[in-house]
């Protein structure tokens, strides 16, 4: 007989039905060389006869075997389950982008070349910043606030988007300006506690404090159910204006800096901007309010061009709440959780909670949490105050510095092209 190669794909799973029908071709030939008295390999020949690897012809006699010496009922064959791959869970949060970040600047100001997927990846590894996939970090560097920007020889360039540094920079003069008045800063926030690991009840945290400490009788700690798995979605703006109003500026003495980051009920809009899905009357009605002037007979597109064009700038309700209370309020740049001494002092706190409380209720939670915050002290303040503004010297020091070595690479490889990278194969070049 010929010997051809089975024509089942190798490592390829049969189904039960399948696996029967091997069986009963092996029983079959068994039968035939039996009652033929013939000289054949019954496998072998089974193995010809189905494409099926004569490997797998003794596993299924095995199988076969086994199920009927062992009585079991229900099918004699059943299709093989294939095991699937755990997808590999990544520790990561908006500290890890921080991280990245210095590691990224880092390598240009001290290592002086320019980042690429494959060497940033394996820097953040050996430091136990964060151990991933080139995939995984190039998708963490989009939403992070960062972009590949092509050379015109078809290098690319890791940089910050520009709006982000242009922001951290206008925060970093003003807050210094802040501190040279001699004005008190305090920073507020909301974070959350669990009740266990995953979605479901947990504590929702709002507070605020300074270098002299947490903002007195400002601590609201309430409880939510999030389905999402994000507290931010059991927060909106009408809990934390009420907050706000009855809690934390009533305790404020006068003339402070308040500063928070963008979260959505932070930047609730008084004059937000049309855009196209505004109706044509509203486009109009909104150009007249902030005295644009414009042409009764232009298009949509050409009023929406208007209002992409001018001044007007963005006016949020919590900031004409604190405003009206008579202080200054500064948001933070995106992504930047280390110019925010408050998320430390979220830490500390939760830090001590874990040790204390292990497997306690949410109530007895929310007992020994409004402790830890009574007993929190200035001086530790003082410390992640002190922290923060350590990062804050760190970048007026170094921005100036990754924009030269931004430069000097750009140049040396022949100036940049009017595009962006947009996918990961552009942005990773090789060595």
């Amino acid at each position: 007989m010929s010997n051809p190669k089975p024509a089942i794909a190798r490592g390829k799973a049969l189904r039960s039905q399948a696996r029967e029908i091997v069986y009963n071709v092996f029983q079959y030939f068994k039968t035939k060389k039996n009652n033929d008295n013939a000289k054949y390999n019954v496998r072998e020949v089974t193995s010809e006869a189905t494409g099926v690897s004569a490997r797998t012809v003794g596993y299924i006699m095995k199988e076969a075997g086994n199920r009927t010496a062992s009585d079991c009922t229900g099918p004699l064959f059943v299709t093989p389950t294939k095991s699937k791959p755990h997808k590999k869970v990544i520790a990561a949060d908006e500290f890890t982008d921080a991280a990245i970040r210095n590691k990224i600047r880092e390598f240009y100001t001290v290592r002086k070349v320019c980042p690429t997927l494959k060497t940033l990846c394996a820097a953040l590894a050996s430091d136990e910043v964060l151990d991933c996939s080139r995939s995984y970090l190039w998708k963490r560097l989009a939403t992070s606030g960062f972009k590949w920007k092509k050379c015109q020889s078809n290098r690319k360039v890791l940089i910050e988007r520009p709006e982000i540094a242009a922001w951290r920079a206008r925060y970093l003069r003003t807050i210094n300006t802040y501190r040279i008045e001699g004005k008190n800063i305090v920073y507020l926030d909301e974070t959350y506690v669990q009740a266990s690991h995953g979605v479901g009840d947990r504590l929702i945290i709002v507070h605020g404090g300074g270098e002299k400490g947490f903002v007195p009788n400002a601590l609201l700690i309430f409880k939510a159910s999030s389905r999402s798995g994000d507290y931010h979605s059991s927060m909106n703006f009408e809990n934390f204006s009420k907050w706000l109003t009855q809690k934390f500026l009533p305790n404020l003495p006068a003339d402070l800096v308040v500063v928070m980051d963008n979260a959505k009920y932070h930047c609730v809009q008084t004059n937000k901007r049309p855009n196209s899905s505004t109706l044509k009357a509203d486009v109009v009605s909104w150009l007249r309010r902030n005295n644009v002037q414009f042409n009764e007979q232009f298009t949509k597109a050409e009023l929406l061009l208007l209002v992409k064009n001018s001044s007007v700038g963005q006016t949020f309700k919590v900031d004409e709440i604190i405003r009206d209370a008579g202080h200054h309020t500064l948001h933070l740049p995106p992504y930047h959780p280390d110019l925010n001494p408050i998320e430390l002092v979220w830490g500390d706190i939760k830090g001590k909670l874990a040790r204390e409380s292990v497997g306690t209720p949410l109530g007895q939670k929310e007992v020994y949490l409004k402790k830890l915050f009574s007993e929190y002290s200035k001086e530790e303040w003082v410390n992640v105050c002190g922290h923060v503004k350590k990062c804050e010297a760190d970048y007026r020091q170094k921005d100036h510095l990754v924009e030269s070595e931004i430069d000097s690479f750009i140049i040396n490889v022949g100036g940049t092209s009017d595009s962006d990278s947009s996918s990961e194969e552009d942005s990773d070049f090789s060595d």
